[in-house]
């Protein structure tokens, strides 16, 4: 009974991360083409029973968390030297983990925003569908972001422009589906959206730094 339980499990995780390999580019293109249009579908899925929910797509924290995992991957490959970590986040798994909290914050951030805007109560319950449709944007943007901190790092001729692309594309994108996003269910102007955009990104990555910067200091060692 055991080895049955074992291989109908075994059976489910490997159809689950096979199913990716069709369900991920295809959620990564709707989300780059319609990103707003993506974070309603994100919380319109949310009512429907579990079993029903992101049935065409990958799951929203889910695919965040795929793209950080796409990111390490590309990192390890094409030849970034990598600073020697200590405790915890020496192994890659747990590495990986404290990324995607990391990365979880701007989703975070405008999901308090939007629960503040609607007049509810901050809860789990409330939280959810707005931190939901957020990771389907953080996502591409989280990508560029990632990509143009490990091209900057390598010594070709191309590779500081090529950063600087990739992170100004992402920047611009992510500013704007955002703005789209607060002018929609703000509702409000557009230029109040695109400076609460701003806010929240320069919000974000201020508590990322101050998150960073100490465990930098106690877990990274010189080569």
């Amino acid at each position: 009974m055991d080895l049955m339980n074992l291989l109908r499990s075994a059976e489910a995780l490997l159809y689950e991360i096979v199913s990716w390999l069709i369900f991920y580019p295809l959620t990564f293109w709707r989300c780059v083409r319609h990103p707003v249009r993506m974070m309603i579908y994100a919380e319109r899925e949310l009512t429907d029973p579990p079993e029903e929910q992101f049935v065409d797509t990958v799951s929203p924290p889910l695919f965040l968390f795929l793209t950080l995992v796409i990111a390490h991957l590309f990192q390890m490959n094409i030849g970034v030297a990598q600073p020697e970590l200590s405790g915890v986040l020496s192994d890659d798994r747990n590495l990986l983990l404290f990324r995607a909290v990391i990365f979880s914050l701007l989703p975070l951030l405008v999901g308090i925003q939007r629960v503040h805007q609607k007049n509810q109560k901050l809860t789990r319950s409330t939280l959810r569908p707005a931190f939901y449709s957020q990771c389907y944007l953080a996502a591409p943007f989280t990508l560029s972001l990632d990509m143009a901190l490990m091209i900057g790092q390598l010594d070709h001729a191309w590779s500081s422009i090529t950063a600087w692309t990739l992170f100004l594309s992402g920047l611009i994108w992510y500013l704007g589906a955002l703005t789209e996003w607060f002018v929609v269910h703000g509702p409000m102007r557009r230029l109040r959206g695109f400076a609460l955009s701003l806010g929240t990104v320069l919000v974000g990555g201020l508590i990322a730094l101050a998150v960073l910067i100490p465990v930098a200091l106690v877990t990274v060692s010189t080569r």
